[in-house]
């Protein structure tokens, strides 16, 4: 069961890599687009919407391959690659945590931090069971969901302490 890590490359703090996947360039100062790079294919994720929490991802030639559409208020949504439907679901309670299921079967566990130099960790079981974009995929959403929670945190405990 290979674990692998999104890991910011040394000299170029935008530039995000998986090992033995492929890449993350994140756009702009907020990170709200990457362009995605594997196998000598490119993607784009961008995140779309009023509230910006729905993503979408378009291949080179500008067509839609996949879109992530989150649950109401809860955590987690639905993953749609090319023909198929996937979950994107909580697997724990107190983490950004994430199992990415066809079905019943988890493909791969998503373990997501927000910022940083290690922002995702995915454990994947049978790597042939997942295409490379569609991780890069999966790995730029919970990175965001990551980045939203910490977010959403750090206003709660600004609030809290301001008494506002």
């Amino acid at each position: 069961m290979p674990e692998l890590e999104l890991t910011r490359t040394p000299g170029d703090r935008r530039v995000y890599t998986l090992d033995g996947v492929g890449t993350l360039r994140l756009e702009g100062p907020f990170s709200r687009a990457a362009l995605a790079e594997a196998d000598g294919a490119s993607w784009r994720f961008a995140r779309t919407g009023f509230w910006r929490r729905s993503v979408l991802a378009v291949d080179g030639a500008g067509a839609p391959v996949g879109r992530f559409e989150p649950r109401g208020l809860r955590r987690g949504g639905t993953v749609r690659w090319l023909d198929r439907e996937l979950a994107l679901r909580p697997a724990g309670s107190w983490r950004e945590r994430y199992a990415l299921a066809d079905r019943d079967r988890e493909i791969a566990v998503l373990d997501g931090k927000g910022w940083g130099r290690r922002p995702v960790k995915v454990i994947v079981d049978d790597p042939d069971a997942v295409e490379p974009e569609l991780l890069l995929f999966a790995a730029f959403v919970v990175r965001g969901l990551a980045a939203d929670a910490q977010g959403a945190a750090g206003a709660g405990a600004s609030a809290a302490a301001t008494g506002g």
